[in-house]
């Protein structure tokens, strides 16, 4: 898009933010200001006030005159090719009825070529007591949907939840924001004994074309191509301009977004302005930022041998016969340590090519036994990273066979990872989990990712995934290695053991020997027990909620970042287990998924089990999946 600041960096604030704050008049051009408004003699304003909306042709053009002899030689150091939409005085009354809701300004040019500015200027300090600017940081991003007084918006009902994600912009006399009409603003009650006086300045950039949207009856959308001294002349809000030419009509019906629609856009904003850069290629690090994965070459196929050799000595059997085992769940800590060794040894240094700045912190093989009934239910990783906004938590998860949906590749749902904000604590299955109400809604949208041995998959550990059942006749063999920077601080939450409602985590600090001592198995069994972790610092302990959502909007989200229905797989599964698309039984049915109670919940196998009566095998059944695919498949 045009660039509108003579500064690169406010440029790049402005595009980052949707907004940015200048210091802009003088004490005696403020109070020149006020003079002028003073002049125009308005009394008795008793709602928030705008003199756009005058009728009073004449005096708009006092108005513009006057700002821009003050304003003048600001806008000409502060932009470049700019269009001028004039000027405006807005009054915030006492009390209620001043306040604004969460909005943003109309749309009035083609915003997927150009945006539209305001130059928003405080003409007396300005607080939360006479009710200052709040923004949402981003949300000039969020949002597609056309603006303008006729047209409801898709966010109407999420006006308390937006208001709690705001800043709140004090500012002197004299300082201005500069925001881009599709941010997310709105401003609380003047609680003080007298009206809030601020003047704004409008700009586009000189070759965007002015626009116009009015909803007609028959639920279209006008569009009127305008003047750029719209502002001047229209003032009948919410009628057909009687000047300007209508250029179409579009469909107008927008959908309502979700709070876990918002709490996307918020996090992939904090991500693209906190989150330190992890991968040493651009492109790698945008592909991994967006989807929440990559994968990438790590071992030649003399280092995947060697890896294979060294686990086939080992001889770790699947005892429970769950289908998949994990070597960190071992007793022996001293085989772990080994493991963990030749892990780091081999492997490590060949994979860490990728990345920068980067530590290991723990690493395990992971088995998928050939079983016809191991499915891997969704799930999310231990948050390992204190400040997940800043640092990235990332398992580099390596295929030491070539994996296929015949024997159980990784599947994962693309975005996951910026769906909502939570850290996640062992043991599991004790943890209520996010996931555990919408296990079946999520599956059928798994995408699987194919591998070639040697490959490696780097995932976000907020990243939803799982996997289908091993059909074939030999083990999947794979391992996985927790990474994340050097000056990140590795941390563990565990669920209070005393906590009768399970909302309630303790935080400690930890160091890479904590994965030597420690694995979900043994954690369960402490918890259940009472026990709490030893031999590392309790920091703090937290509440403990979980994110709610609907199943349709987590589906609309799903689809939104590129995540199809898996009709592939879903025949697959309705084959194996001897059950039509539309859930009903073939022939006979096959034995129910067998799941281990208390996986290692690093890894790719670790399902979520969610707070039920039932067990994990009895609810998460074959005929209960091939129920849900047949809604899917439906709807």
């Amino acid at each position: 898009m045009q660039s509108i600041f003579q500064n690169k960096e406010l440029q790049k604030q402005f595009d980052t933010d949707g907004y940015v704050l200048l210091r802009w008049l003088s004490a005696e051009e403020v109070e020149q200001l006020r003079g002028v408004y003073s002049s125009l003699g308005l009394t008795s304003i008793e709602q928030f006030h705008s003199t756009s909306f005058l009728p009073d042709i004449e005096l708009k053009k006092k108005i513009n005159i006057s700002v821009e002899n003050i304003f003048g030689e600001n806008v000409a150091s502060t932009f470049s090719d700019i269009k001028k939409l004039g000027s405006s005085f807005l009054t915030k009354p006492i009390g209620v009825n001043g306040a604004m809701p969460v909005h943003q300004d109309w749309t009035i040019v083609d915003e997927t070529i150009a945006y539209s500015a305001t130059v928003w200027v405080a003409l007396e300090d300005i607080n939360e007591e006479n009710g200052a600017m709040q923004v949402l940081p981003g949300s000039h991003r969020f949002s597609t949907t056309l603006r303008a007084p006729t047209l409801e918006t898709d966010y109407a009902h999420l006006q308390d939840y937006l208001r709690s994600k705001m800043l709140t912009v004090s500012m002197k006399a004299g300082d201005a924001i500069v925001f881009n009409h599709a941010l997310f603003h709105a401003s609380q009650e003047n609680k003080t004994k007298r009206p809030r006086l601020a003047v704004t300045y409008g700009v586009i950039p000189d070759q965007a074309q002015l626009s116009l949207y009015i909803k007609n009856e028959n639920n279209q959308v006008e569009q009127f191509e305008m003047p750029d001294d719209m502002f001047l002349y229209y003032h009948e809000i919410g009628t057909q301009p009687k000047f300007g030419n209508k250029i179409g009509e579009v469909d107008f019906l927008p959908k309502p977004k979700s709070t876990l629609y918002f709490e996307q856009k918020i996090n992939q904003y904090i991500a693209a302005t906190k989150r330190e850069k992890v991968f040493k290629h651009a492109d790698v690090q945008q592909n991994f930022d967006r989807d929440g994965y990559v994968v990438l070459p790590a071992l030649n196929q003399g280092e995947v041998r060697d890896l294979l050799e060294f686990y086939n000595s080992l001889k770790l059997n699947d005892d429970a016969g769950f289908g998949f085992h994990i070597s960190m769940d071992q007793t022996d800590k001293s085989l772990v340590g080994k493991i963990l060794d030749k892990l780091f040894q081999v492997a490590f240094p060949k994979m860490s090519v990728h990345f920068e700045n980067a530590k290991a912190f723990v690493g395990s093989y992971v088995i998928k036994e050939p079983n016809p009934t191991s499915i891997v239910p969704v799930h999310q990783d231990w948050s390992f990273v204190e400040d997940e906004e800043r640092h990235s938590s990332l398992t580099c998860w390596v295929a030491l066979v070539d994996t296929t949906m015949d024997n159980g590749a990784m599947a994962v749902i693309k975005g996951s990872h910026r769906f909502f904000k939570n850290f996640r604590p062992s043991p599991s299955p004790q943890v209520p989990s996010p996931l555990s109400e919408h296990m079946f809604t999520i599956f059928p949208y798994l995408q699987l990712i194919e591998m070639k041995a040697g490959e490696m998959l780097v995932f976000d550990n907020r990243t939803f995934h799982g996997s289908p059942p091993n059909t074939s006749t030999k083990p999947r063999v794979a391992f996985g290695i927790g990474m994340t920077q050097k000056d990140a601080k590795l941390v563990h939450y565990y669920l209070n053991p005393k906590a009768p409602d399970k909302d309630e985590v303790f935080k400690y600090a930890i160091d890479e020997a904590f994965f030597r001592k420690y694995e979900n198995s043994k954690l369960a069994k402490m918890y259940d027990r009472g026990e709490v972790i030893v031999g590392y610092d309790l920091e703090e302990t937290l509440p403990y909620t979980l994110p709610k959502f609907t199943a349709d909007e987590l589906i609309e989200l799903m689809k939104e970042n590129g995540n199809a229905f898996n009709v592939p797989m879903c025949e697959k599964l309705a084959k194996l287990f001897s059950y039509n698309l539309d859930g009903s039984k073939k022939e006979e049915v096959k034995p129910e998924p067998i799941v281990a109670e208390n996986p290692e919940p690093v890894w790719e196998d670790k399902p979520w089990v969610w707070v039920d009566d039932r067990s994990f095998a009895q609810k998460y059944t074959p005929k209960n999946i091939l129920i849900e695919i047949k809604k899917k498949l439906i709807a």
